[in-house]
């Protein structure tokens, strides 16, 4: 069927009497409208030019790889990049690219325009944006990172979000990370009904900040490349009998010595033994070594804390570590303002308690407070062996800061833009107590550092996992999440020091 035409207005006999009056009137023909068509008018164009591009415009282009066949544990590269089509510059930008559900970044792989950068800056680009500032006329701008694939049945999306002033934004679309169809969105039945089994010796103590990967390929570097020296295998037996040797002659025998008369000789004098020079004494060590203490009274809080009914959460493994941790030097001073640091950070836990009870959520930075402590004010000095306090109600905590951690922990300092909960978190743990000192048998002594130890070691592991968490929920919800292996070690340590004071008694 043939399409039905709009009438033409131009051959119109209405359209051309009015033409005609006009014209008999004296009145100018009338200027075509800016709605109408001109495309009836002799030699007009249907296309209207584009005007000119006198702004700023950003196309955006976001890529994965691989895209498609992800699997639980699969490792994919997201690269994002931004470049200014226009004629003048992008003012203001802002990119933000949330990390998904299914996924959780790898530490260690955010780069931008080819340089590698911290993990606080990923963490800006997923949470509140990065802030790229203005971008020149064919000017580009790359971000890249990997993510690791989590448990799941649902694909990935990665939504980037660009924001300029007075500029242009093209091409922002989703990205779709589609799974392999049929992979395992839980863990096997088989791993999920395993029988218990009894749990490991606590592994040797590692720093309590998150290792490098060049620190992590470093063994296996060295095993790599060890010399291969085969093993050394017997001689088989020949498979026929060699002929007998004849034995060998004996030597011909020597003759008799002779006497002969006159003065026997001189025995030779052996010199006497050289004097041995004066013993030297070993130089003494010198390290940071810091005191504290913890009373019995505060023992029975915690262990009616981690022994009751309900289960604990990690913002009670935060207040005890806060108690284990160590700020005076071996003659009783605070240079560095470690006591007043560790009581303020003390307060703001106790604040969340309180807020947790009246029903108030706040956001995890709120309670982050500020770094008061100087580090830089700990000197190294000679290790003398501590001894227990007199006191017979408290028991003397120690703990020596070696050369990484306080690197770490000056850093902080350096850096105070950078503070958060999360590095309020791990200058704690650098302080935490890994010995005692105590008046009983050398075996519950053993005993209750192979606790604090333990406990330190696995404090740090969940600190890891709780910064991992951070980047997906900032609330103080986190502390209220449990964790068995933490309390486990967290009740061994604490009937190790009551131990202490059992003995005593």
């Amino acid at each position: 069927m043939k399409r039905k035409r709009n009438p033409d207005f131009e051959a119109s006999a209405d359209m051309k009497l009015v033409e005609l009056q006009r014209k008999s009137l004296g009145v100018a023909k009338r200027s075509r409208g800016s709605w109408e068509s001109r495309g009836s008018e002799p030699g007009a164009s249907a296309e209207i030019p584009a005007p000119p591009l006198n702004s700023a415009v950003l196309v955006c282009d976001l890529a994965g790889v691989p895209d498609s066949g992800l699997i639980p544990g699969a490792i994919a590269t997201i690269s994002l990049s931004l470049i200014n089509e226009g004629v003048k510059p992008a003012r203001a930008v802002r990119v933000t690219v949330p990390l998904p559900g299914g996924a959780s970044y790898r530490n260690g792989s955010f780069v931008r325009d080819g340089t590698p950068q911290l993990d606080d800056a990923a963490d800006e680009l997923f949470t509140t944006g990065t802030n790229a500032g203005d971008v020149p006329p064919k000017a580009r701008l790359t971000f890249l990172w990997k993510i690791g694939v989590r448990m799941g049945n649902k694909p990935l999306v990665i939504a980037p979000h660009v924001q300029a002033e007075e500029s242009a934004v093209v091409g922002a679309e989703p990205l779709v990370l589609a799974r392999k169809e049929g992979a395992a969105a839980v863990l096997p039945a088989d791993i999920v009904a395993a029988p218990s089994i009894q749990p490991e010796p606590p592994p040797p103590e590692r720093p309590f900040y998150e290792l490098e990967e060049d620190e992590l390929l470093e063994p296996l570097a060295e095993a790599a490349t060890a010399e291969y020296q085969p093993a050394i295998e017997p001689p088989l037996p020949p498979s026929t009998p060699l002929p007998a040797q004849p034995e060998p002659a004996p030597p011909p025998a020597q003759p008799e010595p002779v006497w002969e008369p006159g003065e026997p000789d001189a025995e030779p004098e052996m010199p006497p033994p050289p004097v041995q020079p004066p013993d030297v004494e070993p130089a003494a060590r010198e390290a940071i070594l810091l005191y504290g203490r913890i009373d019995r009274p505060s023992l029975a809080y915690f262990e009616r804390l981690f022994t009751g009914t309900k289960a604990p959460a990690l913002l009670q493994h935060f207040i005890l570590g806060g108690a284990l941790a160590c700020s005076q030097t071996p003659d009783g001073a605070d240079p560095a303002n470690l006591g007043a640091h560790l009581d303020a950070q003390s307060q703001l836990l106790q604040r969340i308690v309180l807020h947790e009870r009246l029903g108030k959520k706040e956001p995890l930075a709120e309670y982050a407070g500020e770094l008061l402590a100087a580090p830089d004010a700990l000197i190294p000095s000679e290790v003398a062996q501590p001894e227990p306090l007199r006191e017979r109600t408290a028991l003397r905590l120690f703990t020596e800061i070696d050369a990484p951690t306080l690197a770490i922990v000056r850093r902080m300092q350096e850096e105070p833009s950078r503070w958060d909960f999360n590095k309020a978190r791990q200058m704690t743990l650098a302080l935490q107590a890994r010995s005692v000192a105590a008046d009983a048998p050398p075996g519950r002594i053993d005993d209750a550092n192979a606790a604090l130890r333990a406990y330190a070691q696995t404090s740090s592991m969940q600190l890891q996992r709780f910064f991992v968490r951070m980047r997906i929920d900032r609330t103080t919800a986190l502390l209220f999440s449990a964790d068995e292996a933490l309390d486990a070690a967290a009740r061994t340590l604490i009937a190790a020091l009551i131990a202490l004071f059992d003995e005593r008694n």
